[in-house]
């Protein structure tokens, strides 16, 4: 009886209401890689007790193997089960024994169940509850419909980033029913009842101290990258979430960052230590920069380097990697492949703290010392020098490198040799003293030291015979 009349009041409510699927498909450039597909999901979320219950349902699925993510917290992953407590087996009958996947399939409608555990204690008010769904790996949710129904009646408001339809106090249980484009990634629960301030197709805002006036002349000349709507909601020490922005500051260009960086994060994979990929990937999306110093040189940096072709090419690449994975490593590989030359620009940007390290080339050929290969070392292209990582160039000749209090030393059992800071204009041989008149052998680029190829050769009596395929370096016998 208790299970109509929730029911019964549930479809009342929701009469009337469609749901719009966005199928949009992005294939990657090489054929060795998955390939990104969009779907719709239903899910359903029943607090009771000191746990969710979920149920979520994947419609328009590929019928290749697709790989499942599940939320950290997540307890009795299953599939649907039946009035009678059994599986559903044609509801799911894709998910594997092991739970990590769908396997390959005609089926394209799966439903899965499972549970986050709470606190005994309950939650507090302002509790952003992170990752909580289920998401498939290079999937990208065309729409979301998302029902909460709390049987401890516990009121508040809650928050997940997508269009709120409407909430009914009913007698057994408080419901809340969303509905949207894109997916949704968490939830969010306050005690106090915000009032929204702002309502729009792309963002809605809830605040208390905020005029009106000056919001509404804000929000309507931001810029949204896509028509997924996200929530802002004014509070002060909360990290925000991917379509849940929390502000003290009603700022445009403040709220401009944060809107654009929440809708780039629910379109790329970033991982949890991304640091500031996504303002740098945002920056390119709305041709504006975006973050800190840092982050606003670096893309002037790559702004400078494109024509209007390796720009389009470089815009169209980061289009193809939406619903994928995304780090410093894949950035680097399309940027080489924009700019045709190796490079490891945002890598090393990324282990350079707050210095801007400068777009530097890197040598494609193989590298040989003795005619045995060296995978370890890197050459850079700098000014016109060819520059070798020197730690690991220098370790294969013998030596031992330090960095003292003199400048950098690179010792052996029968030499020592000593390079001053940054501007020498001599080194030290074995204690002799040998002046410079221009070049300097070693040199530091972004914390790392390098040494110069004709010093190199010069230094440690090397002999070079490269060609196109490789370099070739020899001890003199």
């Amino acid at each position: 009886m208790k299970f109509a009349t929730i029911m019964f009041s549930i479809l009342l409510f929701i009469n009337g209401i469609l749901l719009a699927f966005q199928f949009h498909v992005f294939s990657s450039n090489s054929n060795e890689e998955e390939k990104a597909f969009s779907y719709a999901q239903d899910i359903e979320v029943t607090y009771r007790g000191n746990r969710f219950f979920v149920k979520q349902t994947f419609t328009g699925l590929p019928e290749n193997e697709i790989t499942i993510t599940w939320p950290e917290t997540s307890k009795n992953k299953s599939c649907e089960k039946n009035d009678d407590g059994k599986k559903d087996e044609q509801s799911c009958s894709r998910l594997t024994k092991h739970l990590n996947s769908l396997k390959a399939g005609s089926d394209t409608k799966q439903t899965i169940t499972y549970t986050i555990p709470l606190s005994k204690k309950g939650f507090k008010s302002g509790t952003l509850f992170e990752d909580a769904f289920v998401t498939l790996k290079n999937g990208i949710t065309g729409s979301t419909t998302l029902q909460i129904v709390d049987e401890n009646r516990k009121g508040g408001h809650w928050f997940t980033g997508l269009p709120k339809l409407g909430e009914r106090s009913l007698t057994l249980v408080d419901y809340s029913y969303f509905q949207g484009n894109g997916g949704v990634y968490e939830l969010y629960w306050t005690k106090d009842r915000l009032k929204k301030t702002f309502d729009a197709t792309e963002v809605s805002v809830y605040a208390k101290n905020i005029s009106q006036q000056n919001l509404k002349k804000t929000m309507s000349s931001m810029k949204m990258l896509n028509s997924n709507h996200i929530d802002i909601v004014e509070a002060t020490g909360q990290k925000n979430g991917s379509r849940i922005i929390f502000t003290n500051s009603m700022n445009k260009n403040v709220l401009q960052e944060k809107v654009v960086v929440s809708q780039i994060k629910e379109q790329y994979q970033f991982s949890s230590n991304s640091g500031n990929l996504p303002l740098l990937v945002a920056s390119f999306a709305t041709n504006t920069l975006l973050g800190n110093q840092k982050t606003q040189k670096m893309v002037q940096i790559l702004n400078n380097t494109f024509n209007n072709a390796q720009s389009a090419s470089w815009n169209d690449g980061l289009s193809a990697l939406k619903g994928k994975k995304i780090d410093a490593g894949i950035l680097d590989q399309l940027l080489s492949k924009t700019l045709n030359n190796k490079t490891s620009y945002f890598k090393m940007n990324e282990a350079s703290g707050n210095k801007v390290v400068p777009l530097l080339f890197e040598e494609k050929r193989d590298l040989y010392l003795n005619d045995e290969k060296l995978t370890d070392v890197k050459i850079i292209l700098k000014d016109g020098e060819i520059l070798y990582a020197a730690n690991p160039m220098l370790k294969h000749l013998g030596y031992k490198t330090r960095v003292g209090k003199n400048g950098y030393y690179v010792d052996s059992s029968v030499r020592k040799l000593r390079f001053p800071g940054q501007q020498y204009d001599f080194y030290v041989d074995n204690d002799v003293r040998m002046d410079l008149a221009k070049s300097r052998p070693i040199v530091e680029v972004s914390d790392t030291y390098y040494i110069e190829e004709s010093w190199l050769i010069r230094l440690f009596g090397l002999t070079s015979g490269s060609s196109n395929e490789r370099i070739d370096l020899q001890s003199r016998q």
